[in-house]
């Protein structure tokens, strides 16, 4: 359970990355890896708290 916060907090951290750099127009790529492993930690976060 304690993973699940703690992948909450990096995705949070990581989407907020990617809308500072597209907000700061850096290249689109950084933005979209940013993005996708934001996601990715979400879902996790997601899968991990659903999952008891």
């Amino acid at each position: 359970m304690i993973l699940a916060f703690v992948m909450l907090a990096a995705g949070g951290i990581l989407l907020g990355g990617a809308y500072s750099f597209a907000k700061q127009k850096k290249p689109m790529l950084a933005i979209i890896a940013l993005t996708v492993t934001g996601l990715g930690c979400v879902l996790v976060a997601y899968w991990r708290i659903r999952m008891g």
